[in-house]
């Protein structure tokens, strides 16, 4: 076997292509984060965060009753019943 002369070794990619795509991955990464940070929920509340409480209702027992009532009941509502308006399809004119 002869040995390799070092004159003969040529790099695996052009310098200019690996600058390339430096580049644009670099592009990439910015115009990725930049859109993260621009876009990105509730800018203008800073870095508070609200929370929900809930409490649960109360519950009371009428003696010798088989079910349990809540302690405060909201009037029904007597709202008329909402229906789609019909609709039809038009009529086929196709003739066999």
């Amino acid at each position: 076997m002869s040995p390799k002369r070092r004159g003969d070794w040529k790099p695996p990619r052009d310098r200019r292509e690996v600058v390339i795509a430096t580049l644009a991955a670099a592009g990439v990464i910015i115009v990725t984060v930049a859109l993260l940070w621009f876009l990105r929920p509730n800018r203008d509340s800073g870095s508070t965060s609200t929370t929900v409480t809930t409490t649960p209702a109360a519950v009371t027992t009428v003696p010798g009753a088989a079910t349990t009532t809540p302690a405060t009941t909201a009037p029904p509502t007597t709202a008329p019943p909402t229906t789609a308006p019909a609709t039809t399809a038009p009529a086929s004119t196709s003739t066999p």
